[in-house]
């Protein structure tokens, strides 16, 4: 039997289990996807909608290469869902809903508070003895379960008083310093010799008499303002490339390695290696950052790095150079995240960016990412 569950006509029931109904139908490019959706009473129900808002970001924080991807979720709606490719070859929307079977009942009221936990892990724990294979008779016997190591802390130090000693020294030849130069310039007038105050002939007024350094010769290079590469490359990571003519503004900070360019309709501001520019009124916010990293860079100090951006994973490209996602499991935002690192003269860097925006933008947002990845490509040695 036919149906409408959101924007999508025509979708058929394919499982239904208590309040949880998967259906099948097919996308407006025509592909086909798997419907996860609430009964229209259980629609009605907090402790049910909150359940199916954790699972669905439970199943994107978990998503592997076996997984289909999620399309879209609306879980504000008054009938919430979630819709995900349907591929024969990955696991789809029922992996969805047998996380929610096992995490409660399928029928009936979900208890709060403590007692949802104890019974979230009572079902958990049902499931993975359902789940588990049943042990051989004649298989070796479990090993004894491991004693937690035994963590010693060592009583501090005691602080030394050899400090505090060398500065109460210090701070008596200083005073005696400043008292014998007073008496110094107050007998002057009775030097014998006679010397003049005014400069020698061989000197001349005003003349620097020290050497510039070399980093007032050549200038700070903390202290510069990058230039935006017109001859940087055109790689892109998704989207299109900002276009001769687009309204942009070029965003450049002193003691960055690269400057960036963002639509005009979004202001920036600098903290310290990061930039926050934001649009329609701070409803659409854009991030971009970058931060050296340090020694080898090794792939475990980036993985470390790249970890720490939001909308994880991170697709990752040219052997973990470069890493991107995007998410449109909420409807009306885009989100995504970009990550690159560029062998530079002085070491290595990486620049990132996050987006939170109104899905409008999304387009725009791919224009940023690709901006920035040319940028710091463009530093590349």
């Amino acid at each position: 039997m036919s149906r409408t569950v959101g924007p999508y006509n025509d979708v058929a029931t394919a499982r239904v289990e208590g309040a949880y109904e998967l259906c099948e139908g097919s996308d407006e490019g025509g592909r086909p996807v798997q419907i996860l959706t609430l009964g229209s009473t259980s629609s009605k129900d907090p402790a049910r909608r909150g359940l199916l808002s954790d699972t669905v970001a439970w199943a994107y924080a978990t998503a592997g290469p076996e997984d289909a991807p999620i399309l879209v979720a609306d879980l504000e709606a008054e009938q919430p869902y979630v819709v995900v490719l349907k591929d024969p070859r990955l696991r789809g929307a029922d992996r969805i809903m047998d996380r929610l079977l096992a995490l409660g009942p399928a029928t009936g009221p979900l208890p709060v508070g403590p007692a949802a936990a104890a019974q979230r892990a009572a079902h958990q724990m049902a499931a993975a003895q359902r789940s588990a294979a049943p042990a051989s008779p004649v298989g070796p016997p479990s090993p004894p379960p491991i004693s937690p190591p035994v963590v010693i802390i060592a009583p501090p130090k005691k602080r030394s008083q050899l400090v505090p000693i060398l500065v109460g020294i210090g701070s008596v030849v200083v005073i005696l310093a400043l008292v014998v130069g007073v008496w110094v310039l107050l007998s002057g007038g009775d030097d014998p010799a006679g010397s003049s105050a005014e400069p020698s002939d061989t000197t001349e007024a005003g003349a620097t008499t020290e050497a510039p350094s070399e980093a007032a010769e050549e200038g700070e290079p903390e202290n510069e303002v990058p230039q935006w590469d017109a001859d940087a490359p055109e790689e892109r990571v998704g989207g299109t490339l900002f276009a001769e003519g687009d309204a942009t503004r070029t965003v450049a900070y002193a003691g960055w390695p690269f400057a960036f360019r963002v639509p005009e309709a979004f202001s920036c501001s600098e903290s310290g290696q990061t930039a926050v520019c934001t649009a329609d009124a701070g409803d659409s916010k854009i991030t971009v950052g970058w931060e050296p990293c340090a020694g080898r860079c090794s792939t475990s100090d980036r993985d470390a790095m790249r970890g720490e951006l939001p909308y994880q994973p991170l697709q990752i490209f040219q052997n973990g150079d470069i890493g991107v996602s995007e998410r449109t499991q909420v409807s009306g935002r885009w989100r995504g995240a970009l990550s690159v690192f560029t062998e530079a003269e002085d070491g290595v860097f990486h620049a990132w960016s996050s987006v939170d925006v109104a899905d409008f933008r999304s387009e725009e947002c791919w224009q940023v990412f690709n901006d920035v990845l040319n940028q710091a490509m463009a530093k590349a040695v």
